[in-house]
């Protein structure tokens, strides 16, 4: 396996050459950060064994670009959400745009990204407060995602949602009316489609005519799934939170001129591999590196920041006890590979200076 950063320190600079003023700012960042991760460019600790073996080790970037970092903070993530479900059956709900606005969204990814985000969201709301079959208020979860497994660009929202809401008044838990079923599919991608129509005519004029009539008479799709008390669909959402779906083991080969990666196909969960020009590799690659800033997991309705009171509320009506967080574990020290005892940590490497 060949680690992504040194595919990066081969391939970049030619890569940096041809596109020159044109390259993102945060592609550069992202490419500078993976390439110096886990090196003395970041400094690092120096840890002695009584042995008398030393080990380096050196810091992370903690680029959420970057395949070596993320674990810490998905775990991190993943436990302080597992706090906040709800005793009720979960709903994982996807939305994905049509292949004729993706070129476009690429382009202008700070604003469209955003409006996928807000109006998935907007949907599952609007349909839950309005439909025959609960008419509440929900509390979701939302995250972007921008890619398949092999890489391609591919936007959607995934919402991870309980089964159920307020009532109108707040006086009342909701649940649905119909055993194993939540909200359907198609009232969900129509409102959607409505909402982001909207929301590019009124505020994104000049970009809504760059997009082609016919999008706005396709069918959308949204797709429902249950996912039991919720763990699923967290642990799977957990994955993409902190880091790309591209992990640090897929790159089998690097010729110099072709780049071939492995991913394991969705449907038949067999292992595939791709075999790509290095160019288009990193296109394929930093095409996913997300905006400077933007955050790609945001929580709506109840579940958001500002509604501190109704989820308290909700809390009292369920007669549900939040469970407690256990305190972060401190990480061991490294062991030996030499005696494998634990090392000790004797100092610290700065970075160093500038050039």
């Amino acid at each position: 396996m060949i680690p992504l950063a040194e595919v990066l320190r081969r391939h970049w600079p030619a890569y940096e050459r041809k596109f020159g003023a044109r390259l993102l700012a945060s592609h550069r960042r992202a490419v500078a950060a993976i390439v110096s991760c886990r090196t003395p460019a970041l400094g690092g600790q120096l840890f002695r064994c009584e042995c008398g073996q030393l080990h380096f080790a050196f810091h992370s970037c903690n680029h959420r670009a970057c395949p070596q970092c993320g674990h810490a903070d998905a775990t991190a993530w993943l436990d302080r959400q597992r706090r906040r479900l709800l005793p009720l059956p979960y709903y994982l709900v996807t939305f994905t745009v049509p292949q004729q606005l993706r070129a476009i969204i690429r382009s202008h990814q700070k604003i469209l990204y955003a409006l996928l985000l807000r109006h998935s969201a907007g949907a599952l709301l609007d349909v839950g407060r309005e439909h025959k079959d609960l008419g509440a208020e929900l509390g979701l979860l939302a995250v972007l995602q921008t890619w398949t497994r092999d890489l391609r660009f591919h936007p959607h929202v995934h919402c991870v949602v309980p089964a159920g809401g307020l009532s109108a008044d707040g006086l009342r838990w909701v649940r649905p009316k119909v055993p194993d079923y939540f909200l359907p599919e198609g009232v969900l991608a129509m409102r959607w489609r409505t909402r982001l129509k909207q929301a590019l005519q009124q505020d994104h004029p000049q970009l809504f005519i760059q997009i082609p009539r016919q999008v706005w008479s396709m069918a959308w799709l949204a797709d429902v799934q249950a996912v039991g008390r919720g763990e699923p669909a967290l642990k799977y959402l957990a994955a993409y939170v902190y880091r790309t779906a591209f992990s640090a083991e897929c790159i089998l080969s690097d010729d110099g001129q072709f780049i071939t990666f492995s991913y394991r196909h969705r449907d038949s969960g067999s292992v595939r591999s791709v075999r790509l020009p290095a160019e288009r590799f990193l296109h394929r690659f930093l095409q996913h590196v997300l905006p400077r800033g933007f955050q790609r997991v945001r929580s709506f309705g109840w579940l958001s920041a500002a509604a501190k009171t109704k989820w308290e509320r909700i809390l009292a009506l369920l007669d549900w006890k939040q469970p407690v967080l256990a305190p972060p574990t401190p990480l061991p020290p490294p062991l030996c590979p030499c005696c494998h005892k634990p090392m000790k940590l004797v100092g610290l490497l700065p970075r160093p200076p500038p050039r």
